[in-house]
């Protein structure tokens, strides 16, 4: 805050100068406008005695009336060339007008934007840099009181500018982390009345609602979850809710499914997806008590890859032959890399292939296999690839070798 009035007083000083500087040349000219008025009065003088002279000798006829004439022009224009510049008598005026807009001009721009400008927003911001600083040093009891301030600030903020989004966000975030789970409610929902608004502020007031409710899944909170996600599948907040809802209801897949496609969407390093994951953990362990055969008993599946009649592709094309979930994350669970030149193939996919820990073959119900030629030589679809794809399978139920062909090319 005191860069921002040291700046201020700055830019006011150079308006000032800006104003304050014709000044000092009008100054500087009515000094030599002084000497000019005694050079003008000389002037005059020889002006009238020249004029005087080429009258008499026109009446002595010592110049004829052509000659007279010639003269007497060429004598104007002598004067008019040698005359100075007049000093105008509103100078003092003008001067003190000049002075009086200086002083005033940077006073009321001051004023005007403490009436009209955001100096409360950016006092805001500085208090909230200011709490993510103690909360980082590890003075929670200031960190808190500053919390208390911005709290009070944002409500003021409110009552002058209501439609103000962003601080009513801020303020509805900053009742989360003081744990006013009811307050925080209002803010959102005020923001998802106001208008259209992103997936991810329908998420948290899900999130509010459920925490609000004594963290029990009440239909407003999937009902509001089921908002987001369809406004933005990937909506993380609202995966997160409805794997609780499925886990509640003992639908382990469906809630690991949710789950795996939030922690996808997170900073794997972040506390949530580390809580996520042990839930996804906690609901495989109880899917292998639901289905010990389908899931224990099975750990891989064999497919026969092949391309399919009129395909052309070059030889060294890369080929990704995976599984994934069935309607579920995009993530593979097992993968392998071929070449075009390779095919036709027998491949097997099998539980050690697992990107990541607890995320196998066996850890979903149902699986999606595909095959894709890839120009681009990355698992990521891209048009102009070639895929052939099978689904659902369950992986207790496969007794054979799945013949897959690679027929469809993606536009």
């Amino acid at each position: 805050m005191a860069s921002f009035w040291i700046w201020t007083l700055l830019l006011a000083l150079l308006a000032a100068l800006f104003v304050l500087w014709p000044l000092r040349r009008r100054e500087a000219a009515s000094v030599v406008a002084a000497d000019e008025g005694e050079r003008e009065e000389l002037v005059l003088d020889l002006f009238n005695e020249h004029l005087q002279e080429l009258e008499t000798q026109l009446a002595n006829g010592d110049l004829e009336q052509a000659q007279f004439e010639q003269l007497r022009r060429e004598l104007e224009l002598s004067l008019l060339e040698d005359a100075g510049p007049a000093v105008s008598a509103r100078g003092g005026k003008a001067r003190w007008s000049l002075v009086l807009a200086a002083v005033l001009l940077p006073l009321l721009a001051v004023l005007l934007y403490l009436y009209r400008g955001s100096i409360a927003d950016v006092q805001i911001l500085d208090l909230r840099e200011d709490y993510f600083a103690q909360r980082t040093a590890g003075n929670n009891e200031q960190a808190d009181q500053l919390l208390d301030q911005l709290v009070q600030q944002l409500g003021a903020r409110l009552q002058v500018q209501p439609d103000n989004e962003g601080n009513r966000y801020l303020l509805a975030r900053t009742y989360m982390q003081q744990g006013e789970y009811v307050k925080a409610v209002g803010e959102f929902l005020a923001l998802v009345q106001a208008g259209d608004v992103p997936a991810s502020i329908i998420g948290e007031l899900a999130q509010a609602v459920f925490l609000a409710s004594g963290s029990r899944m009440t239909p407003e909170v999937e009902l509001l979850a089921q908002r987001a996600l369809q406004q933005d599948p990937q909506e993380s907040t609202s995966l997160g809710l409805m794997g609780i809802a499925a886990f509640a209801k003992q639908d382990y897949a469906r809630a690991s499914q949710y789950w795996q496609q939030a922690v996808a969407q997170m900073d794997p390093r972040s506390p949530s997806a580390a809580d996520l994951r042990k839930g996804i953990a906690r609901a495989q362990e109880l899917m292998g008590e639901q289905m010990p055969v389908a899931v224990d008993a099975v750990t891989a599946i064999t497919l026969q890859v092949s391309l399919a009649e009129g395909v052309t592709v070059a030889p060294e094309t890369t080929v990704f032959v995976y599984a994934r979930a069935w309607q579920g994350p995009r993530m593979p669970l097992a993968i392998q890399r071929l070449q075009v030149s390779d095919l036709p193939a027998t491949v097997t996919l099998d539980k050690s292939m697992a990107m990541a820990p607890g995320m196998d073959i066996t850890s979903v119900p149902q699986l999606e296999l595909l095959a894709r030629v890839s120009f681009s030589g990355q698992p990521v679809p891209a048009s102009g690839d070639w895929e052939g794809s099978m689904g659902p399978v369950v992986l207790g139920d496969v007794s054979s070798p799945l013949t897959l062909k690679i027929d469809q090319k993606i536009p």
